[in-house]
């Protein structure tokens, strides 16, 4: 029962540092970060139950997946220009396409950004074509996908457009 509530408090504590303000981290940092979280997490999940033969193989496996998918692309809050411009780059890319590509492309546009001083890769913004909306969040990609091609980000599916041109 001990080790089990302690279990408990540990992936407490690292959901809590887990998802506190990592924002002006690179993306190297976050990867670390991601990695050594889930990492111990699952570890210490596994460690109470399963044998150390497979514990550690699949705690090592999930912190490698979370440090790589951390590495590719960061998110962080969009500077004002960034979002000026990623909007209206998206706007009027979405503006050209006729009703029938309209209703043929993913939801969300996955547009450049300009890059900031701590931009390590290409800064990416999502458009939401169905509110015409932008959020605050620019995603640092190590790497991009070709122009037109479906990708995930975050939570999303969108059809990445560069810079829209």
């Amino acid at each position: 029962m001990m080790i089990r509530r302690n279990t408990l408090l540990l992936l407490l504590v690292l959901f809590l540092f887990g998802n506190s303000g990592c924002s002006n981290l690179t993306p190297t940092e976050n990867g670390l970060l991601a990695a050594g979280a889930v990492g111990a997490a699952t570890g210490v999940a596994l460690g109470t139950t399963v044998s150390p033969s497979i514990s550690i193989p699949v705690a090592i496996g999930s912190a490698l997946l979370a440090g790589g998918g951390a590495y590719l692309y960061s998110k962080n809050r969009a500077t004002i220009d960034q979002r000026r411009i990623a909007e209206a780059r998206a706007r009027l890319y979405y503006a050209k396409l006729n009703e029938s590509e309209q209703e043929n492309t993913n939801r969300y546009l996955a547009v450049n950004a300009p890059n900031t001083a701590q931009t390590q890769g290409q800064a990416v913004m999502l458009y939401d074509t169905q509110t015409k909306t932008m959020p605050n969040d620019v995603y640092d990609m190590k790497k991009t996908p070709s122009v037109g091609a479906s990708t995930s980000i975050g939570n999303n599916r969108a059809t990445y457009i560069g810079s829209g041109n």
